[in-house]
């Protein structure tokens, strides 16, 4: 196999035989709330699978404004499929499904209403989320999503049920205990629909297999959650020199299943008995007024520090500080109780000896009298006693730390949970398309990667475009894999295309803060397979944007995101012109013009009766156009906000297999007229006018052509997809689609004809 690398520096080929790298297709992870503090967990475990080369799209079911983000879910606030529980769309979306679907439809409503009924708040949750399920039923599939997998048996898996009732997306869900012991409404049902069950503990396998023993069998698979427990190797190396007063530390939410006012109990018997001790317990909830209380009870207000919510980075100081570590959960009122605690998985793989209650899962964690010590917490004497233990005897809590580290690293890290996970996925899941075969046989070993992720694959005619996360096994990088049908060298052409445009225009960054305009970087090019493979465009695609102001944004904020799309055209331009004549395209163009007025009138009667009219305004614009000099320069050929990507410091702009030499307003026009029927219903009007204005005033520096100029490219530009889209369809979008154009085209007939300008 031939392969040039992003230089053109010339061939290389593998020495032994390549082994194919593994191919993934991109799964749902759907969770609660997102950012929510206390399920870090989670962003762990996914980072992990993505770093192995499973990527992961992440559909929170609400948005979380939290006030403290934890490092680990940082990189997904940007890349979180937001949805609101309703809008115009959605709605759409539900009233086509129930069009289509009745039986269906009102059937699974009905049968989730009756499951829900006794309980009133699982009730209106379910409802209020239908819809939004309803939705995510039709735009997950569209995303190349063929899997769901939910965290927590309660709304999220709720989620992924209905989304399976309305398409072929299969799902998965994670039961994590506390979902479980209390809230089991539909759980059933869940069950037997999904792929498989993930338990995070044998205890809850097993409470899941008592309930349900028909509907488990073969289902459940126990797969730890975990923690990296190289990242918490140097607090254990700290050791805590200089001070006698021994520290006490627990995490976790303040609600009823975590005890505090048990150890809170256990801190005031201790300091009764002469002991002088600081506990600290980080965490917010319901709880925190109750627990203060307890505290200023006891007197303790000098000893017991509540500090609210902390940052994982502070978690891992003050555990680094303390010299055992307590978490004291119990069985609650209602029934609730903790899975395996996170926050105990950290303590011990940091090193500290650690006291908790010997109730759900912990003891699968915590080995009685080995690497910590196992209580009934609702017996704050019995906490208070092993407390004291470890006080008094140094070696026994090294010893502990010891074998705590030791126990977390060989079942608890969350890289081999992140495997196993991998392993069900692919047992259940595995990518058959042609797009992925296609994607496997290109030579990843130039670019070291062991696995392939496909995120999403883009059909065209002519070539296919996949968005894909590769490893190493180590590290992860996205990138883009474009591969055209056609032996023709359109592959070659672009990838010239892309390493000219990265010289020419990729400079770097100025310290004042200048934008970069540019083009992707070109990884890897494969002429055996007319592929080549570029970095993933930073920012986020203009098309995405203006997509929020069509659902009620605000159109100032994209004036400078147009601004810079129009900027990156006119420096494209400028590093391409040529010192050529462009008289002969301007004529060529205008011939194509007449042909592309031929197609699209045999299929508009409205176009057949302005025929002639149409004509005379093309050929009076195309002299008027020629009065001027035109320069030749580089036209991209379908330069629209979907191939602009826009960033803070960056500017990049992606699918250059059309460029052609061609006239500068050809672009311009181009653009404009993909804003016009993407904003194409009458109340965008405004809108409209602002997003082009804004688009134009960063592509002119001094004042620009004239009408004249930019109308006669518009036209062309509008026959053009005219002439393209009569296989568009016939629902309601093609129909103000196709409607948009033919007005682009008459309003310019029409204004030359009666001398408006």
């Amino acid at each position: 196999m031939t392969v040039v690398n992003a230089t053109g520096a010339g061939p290389a080929e593998a020495a032994h035989p390549r082994v194919a790298p593994r191919v993934r297709s991109a799964i749902a992870v759907l969770v609660t709330r997102f950012p929510r503090i206390d399920e870090t967990f989670i962003f762990r475990e996914i980072n992990e699978l993505e770093r192995a080369g499973q990527p992961v799209i992440l559909v929170p079911l609400f948005r979380e404004h939290a006030g403290v983000v934890h490092e680990e879910a940082k990189p997904w606030v940007g890349r979180a499929l937001y949805i609101p529980l309703v809008s115009g769309v959605i709605l759409r979306a539900n009233g086509s499904r129930l069009f289509r679907e009745p039986r269906k439809y009102l059937g699974l409503l009905a049968q989730l209403i009756a499951k829900t009924l006794p309980r009133p708040s699982v009730l209106i949750r379910t409802l209020a989320l239908f819809p939004k399920a309803v939705y995510l039923a039709q735009i997950l599939p569209r995303l190349g999503i063929r899997h769901l997998h939910a965290h927590l048996a309660s709304q999220p898996a709720t989620m992924a049920y209905i989304v399976h009732s309305f398409s072929e997306a299969t799902y998965s869900f994670t039961v994590h205990g506390p979902d479980v012991f209390v809230h089991r409404r539909l759980l059933r049902q869940k069950i037997a629909q999904a792929k498989f069950v993930r338990a995070v503990s044998t205890f809850t396998k097993a409470f899941l297999s008592g309930l349900f023993p028909i509907a488990t069998k073969g289902r459940i698979a126990v797969v730890h959650t975990g923690v990296n427990p190289d990242v918490y190797e140097q607090a254990a190396a700290e050791p805590n020199i200089g001070r006698t007063r021994p520290r006490i530390l627990s995490v976790a939410a303040l609600t009823g299943a975590k005890g505090f006012t048990f150890l809170i109990e256990a801190c005031a018997r201790l300091v009764e008995q002469g002991i002088d001790l600081e506990c600290t317990i980080v965490g917010e909830g319901p709880m925190r007024d109750e627990i203060r209380a307890c505290v200023d009870q006891h007197g303790l207000a000098e000893r017991v520090r509540l500090t609210g919510a902390l940052p994982q980075h502070e978690v891992a100081r003050l555990l680094a500080e303390c010299d055992i570590f307590v978490l004291p959960s119990v069985i609650a009122y209602n029934g609730q109780m903790d899975g395996i605690p996170i926050s105990l998985m950290e303590a011990m793989a940091a090193g500290k000896p650690v006291v908790a209650s010997a109730i759900s899962g912990i003891p699968e964690l915590v080995v009685h009298e080995d690497s910590g010590l196992l209580v009934d917490s609702t017996h704050p004497e019995r906490i208070a006693s092993s407390i004291r233990r470890l006080i008094e005897d140094p070696a026994l809590r090294e010893a502990m730390g010891r074998a705590g580290q030791k126990r977390v690293r060989e079942r608890f890290d969350v890289r081999h949970s992140a495997a196993r996970m991998i392993e069900l996925f692919e047992r259940h899941d595995r990518v058959r398309t042609t797009a992925a075969r296609s994607v496997a046989s290109l030579n990843w070993e130039k670019l070291g990667a062991c696995a392939l992720g496909i995120q999403r694959v883009r059909e065209r005619p002519d070539s296919f475009i996949a968005e894909l996360t590769i490893t190493d096994g180590i590290s992860k990088r996205d990138v883009i894999v474009k591969q055209h049908r056609s032996a023709g060298g359109k592959a070659r052409s672009e990838f010239d295309v892309f390493t000219r445009l990265r010289a020419s225009m990729d400079v770097p960054a100025a310290a004042g803060g200048e934008i970069v305009y540019s083009v992707p970087r070109v990884l890897m090019f494969d002429p055996d397979h007319e592929a080549i493979v570029m970095e993933r465009a930073g920012g986020k695609p203009l098309d995405a944007l203006l997509r929020d102001v069509r659902g009620g944004g605000i159109p100032g904020g994209l004036v400078i995101p147009l601004r810079r799309a129009g900027t990156w055209l006119r420096k494209m331009q400028t590093v391409s012109v040529s010192d050529e004549d462009g008289r002969h395209l301007l004529t060529a163009l205008t011939v194509l013009a007449f042909q592309d007025l031929d197609l699209a009138a045999a299929a508009d009667r409205t176009l057949r009766i302005h025929r002639e009219r149409i004509e005379a305004a093309l050929l009076l614009l195309e002299r008027a156009v020629a009065q001027r000099p035109v320069p030749v320069v580089g036209h991209h050929g379908e330069y629209s906000p979907a191939n602009v990507f826009v960033g803070q410091r960056r500017v990049d702009v992606i699918d250059l297999d059309r460029w052609r030499e061609g006239l500068p307003l050809e672009d311009v026009a181009a653009f404009l007229v993909h804003v016009t029927v993407q904003f194409a219903l009458p109340f965008y009007t405004r809108s409209t006018a602002r997003i082009q204005q804004s688009f134009l005033d960063g592509y002119f520096e001094s004042d620009g052509p004239g009408d004249d100029s930019l109308r006669f490219f518009k036209m062309i530009k509008a026959l053009q997809l005219l002439a393209r889209g009569q296989d568009d369809g016939n629902d309601m979008w093609a129909w103000v689609r196709r409607r948009a154009l033919r007005d682009i085209v008459l309003s310019s007939a029409t204004m030359l004809q009666t001398g408006h300008p």
